[in-house]
């Protein structure tokens, strides 16, 4: 006579209480169809239906490991997990315990409880020294339970058994301790979830609401699901470092280059504090920079930059930082420049560069300092370079250095108007300034970005 399988034998046997669990698996997939706490969404179609309870009950446990895997969220897992326990299985509560490295204990996650126990979120922090931490932590669950769930029944009768308790004297006060732990939780069930060799969240099981006792399929099915659930947690956990990671790498990043930029500042301010006559020079010329940055930031010359409108910025900042190795009686003389002179004024770019090369993290910036004096004929300096030779952040900071500087006094003439310096651009555009530059100047300062603020 042919062996009915075991597995249709316990489903051919289900009885009515039982019938519960089969709400469990077409709980899983409304839950997980639409939960934000998922990397892939699940929709209905591309889920593979759930077989009735005659058929396979272990292709339900397969297809909920494979769906827990999909959280990014660790909390988002546990109160999916503790969710489908309290509200399809008639406990009087359910409860997870989490272990987070910043804390070093086991935080109480998420606890759930229609029959009136519910143990306050937060509220449990327990390190390894508790009892019921150590027992798992320490695999003690395996010398007085078989599948290593510990059941208050269970404990009990061991407690009352001398002869066991003879063998493993050293158990006895820890069974004991554990015990009043699981007291104290009201705790029928308490299941470890490990993951790889590490204890990384305990599971906290009432009594049933029926106040029948737990089946050994019932128990089978909590020990399935605490190593999917460990395996799923310690993923989630993972990704959840990583994101945790990348946003400290982006807050440290926006902190040193606030602290760069602000550097930077400061030392434009005291470059231009040696003459003044450029007070105020640079900042004037990064904020027109930036409002003709607006204009080109779509053209495939801006895009072509890793960080067009950075590059700009700090190159803005910094394109007279040369004028360092300028003397002051150069600088600050209120007549005509000698021949000389002029030559040496010439050399501020190439001084520009020189002490900005050593700074790797600089990049880019360098050779648009460089090349902010050329002009798109050719005819500047310091090598001549010409049209799309000269770097496009170089040829913005050409145009709103030269507007700025017919805008503002100095030693030798008095400002011009505004409207002046704005056709010197357009009568300059082709020969010393890019065109395109000179088009997107002139856009802006029609939006009102660019405005002449002296006196």
């Amino acid at each position: 006579m042919r062996k009915e399988p075991v597995m249709n034998k316990y489903f051919n046997s289900y009885s009515e209480d039982h019938k519960g669990w089969l709400k469990v698996q077409n709980w899983f997939i409304d839950k997980l169809s639409d939960t934000e706490g998922a990397l892939i969404p699940i929709r209905p179609e591309n889920a593979q239906k759930w077989p009735k309870a005659e058929k396979d009950y272990q292709l339900f446990m397969e297809n909920a490991s494979r769906l827990m895997i999909r959280f990014k969220k660790p909390e988002h897992l546990i109160k999916m997990i503790v969710n489908t326990i309290d509200e399809q299985l008639g406990i009087t509560h359910t409860a997870v315990l989490l272990y987070k490295e910043d804390k070093n204990a086991f935080i109480l996650i998420d606890s759930k409880g229609e029959g009136g126990v519910k143990i306050p979120v937060g509220f449990v922090r327990m390190t390894f020294d508790n009892p019921l931490v150590k027992i798992f932590d320490k695999r003690k669950n395996y010398l007085v339970s078989e599948n290593g769930v510990l059941t208050y029944e269970e404990l009990t009768a061991l407690l009352q058994n001398k002869e066991t308790l003879a063998k493993h004297e050293d158990l006895t006060e820890l069974i004991e301790l554990t015990l009043r732990q699981m007291e104290l939780f009201k705790a029928n069930i308490c299941l470890p979830l490990y993951y790889k060799k590490n204890l990384i969240g305990v599971l906290v099981l009432g009594d049933k609401l029926s106040k029948e006792k737990f089946t050994r399929q019932e128990i089978g099915f909590f020990m399935t699901l605490a190593n999917d659930a460990a395996m799923a947690i310690s993923n989630a956990q993972l990704i959840q470092s990583l994101q945790d990671r990348i946003e400290e790498i982006k807050d440290l990043y926006t902190k040193e280059h606030r602290v760069f930029i602000h550097t930077a500042i400061a030392l434009a301010t005291a470059i231009d504090a040696r003459d003044p006559y450029t007070h105020g020079h640079t900042e004037r010329v990064t904020a027109y920079c930036m409002a003709v940055a607006d204009e080109l930031e779509g053209i495939p010359e801006a895009q072509a930059y890793r960080n067009f409108k950075e590059t700009l910025h700090i190159a803005a900042l910094l394109h007279d930082v040369g004028k360092i190795g300028i003397p002051d009686l150069i600088l600050n003389k209120k007549g005509k420049l000698t021949k000389k002179e002029f030559e040496k004024i010439k050399e501020h770019p190439v001084i520009g560069a020189a002490i900005l090369t050593p700074i790797r993290e600089l990049g880019d910036v360098v050779k648009e300092i460089k090349y902010h004096q050329e002009r798109y004929d050719g005819k500047g300096y310091p090598e001549g370079l010409k049209e799309s030779q000269i770097p496009l952040v170089a040829r913005i900071i050409a145009a709103c250095d030269a507007f700025d500087a017919i805008t503002s006094d100095r030693p030798y003439r008095q400002r011009k108007m505004a409207e002046v310096a704005l056709q010197e651009l357009r009568d300059g555009a082709g020969k010393q300034f890019d065109p395109i530059v000179v088009s997107a100047f002139l856009l802006a300062f029609e939006k009102g970005k660019i405005w002449n603020n002296k006196k």
